[in-house]
């Protein structure tokens, strides 16, 4: 089933950024739209992983000057598929000055009354209290522990992973917004080499 998304995001500058598309798409282009003098452009096929070596990252175009450069391998775009993979998470079994960095995930413990099949996120890095605090019930709320704040994140969006394209840090600009669109066609073909095909008309298509 066709696909098309649209999204924003702001790279940090430093670390390379799996878009969540929620599909791996057949085509993707990307603009650096906070770009101060004109935005840069990088865009790339699904179909260019199956090229040679040095082929397969797709093309970044100059906003200032219009030149394309070719993506290098491991250095541009690539598919991004993890499905099955989950955060790590471990169990609160904080004492008191244990620390916690902005990141990390923790459950309840048994000992607590909350749902322990929920999941928190510390979005403000501290240390904790000596008592498991009360850990709240509804998504996006947030608890203090200390120092620490951790906040409620949706379980099924956490651990089932995504699929979308991994963006090379070195291809973004701290702070400057990228927007996308993201394709997902009828049909990704490969024709192949045109070479020998009667009148230019590929018959297995």
């Amino acid at each position: 089933m066709n696909q098309i998304k649209t999204g924003r995001f702001i790279p940090d500058g430093s670390t390379d950024i799996a878009i969540p598309i929620g599909f791996i798409p057949d085509y993707i282009r990307l603009e650096e739209v906070g770009e101060t003098t004109s935005p840069n452009v990088i865009t790339w096929f699904k179909q260019q992983e199956n090229d040679a070596t040095g082929d397969q990252a797709g093309q970044y175009i100059t906003g200032t000057t219009g030149v394309i450069t070719k993506l290098s391998d491991g250095a541009g775009i690539a598919a991004y598929d993890t499905s099955s993979e989950t955060p790590t998470v471990t169990t609160w079994t904080k004492a008191v000055g244990d620390a916690a960095d902005a990141g990390d995930y923790v459950k309840p413990s048994v000992a607590s009354d909350s749902d322990r099949g929920s999941i928190y996120i510390c979005i403000t890095a501290g240390t904790s209290s000596a008592t498991e605090p009360i850990w709240p019930d509804s998504d996006g709320e947030q608890i203090i522990d200390g120092t620490t704040v951790w906040e409620k994140v949706n379980v099924s969006k956490q651990r089932i992973g995504y699929q979308g394209v991994l963006v090379d840090a070195a291809i973004m600009t701290d702070s400057e917004a990228m927007y996308y669109i993201a394709y997902l066609a009828d049909q990704d073909v490969d024709h192949g080499d045109t070479d020998g095909w009667t009148s230019g008309v590929d018959q297995n298509a």
